[in-house]
């Protein structure tokens, strides 16, 4: 069989990549090269998934969807890598997300990945919230006209928080920390507990 000068460039590429240990790769007759990229290929086919990996990648997918905007899969590789040092592509997120229902659903006025929820509070608190804001002594929360009461009252409900009170309008909630040395803290936790992606 005899193969083109580009097709000997590819496997040889292919090889190289796959396995360091092929030396001197100009040197192997086209068969031969022919022959041990089939074996690497049934080699990489028969290799069986690690689910543990693919189970920590998705609970860390989950985790991402729900306190991060994430707008496209390469962000979700780039942050697996940066903040968890998971090597992972595109195709193994795209399956992952699959896997995991996901949906992207508009969320001011930018398409963002969500996980399938039913849970009508979570999705009141996801759509209802325009920003959360802070300064020294304070947290803001804007929302839409009608929903500051519903937003002050889980404020109200949450377990552990440092906060002293809130004061609801129609559609600003103020909120005062028990301290204010910890406020950015405060913020942050009430941004996930209130399902608010910054």
């Amino acid at each position: 069989m005899n193969l083109s000068p580009y097709l000997i460039s590819v496997i040889k590429e292919e090889l190289k990549l796959k396995n360091k240990n092929l030396l001197k790769l100009d040197t192997y007759p086209e068969n031969e090269l022919l022959f041990i990229s089939k074996c690497m290929f049934i080699q990489n086919k028969e290799k069986p998934v690690n689910n543990n990996q693919t189970s920590t990648r998705q609970s860390l997918v989950k985790k991402l969807l729900l306190n991060e905007k994430i707008t496209d899969q390469k962000q979700l590789v780039d942050i697996l890598e940066k903040k968890f040092n998971i090597k992972t592509n595109q195709a193994a997120i795209s399956r992952d997300l699959h896997r995991l229902k996901v949906v992207k659903k508009k969320r001011d006025k930018e398409l963002i990945y969500e996980l399938p929820t039913k849970d009508v509070t979570f999705e009141i608190l996801k759509l209802g919230i325009l920003g959360i804001e802070l300064n020294e002594v304070m947290i803001l929360i804007n929302t839409y006209p009608g929903l500051a009461p519903f937003i002050g009252d889980q404020i109200d409900k949450l377990d552990d928080s440092n906060i002293m009170g809130c004061i609801a309008g129609e559609n600003v909630v103020f909120i005062t920390p028990k301290t204010i040395k910890n406020i950015s803290k405060t913020y942050k936790e009430l941004c996930i507990k209130l399902h608010y992606k910054k």
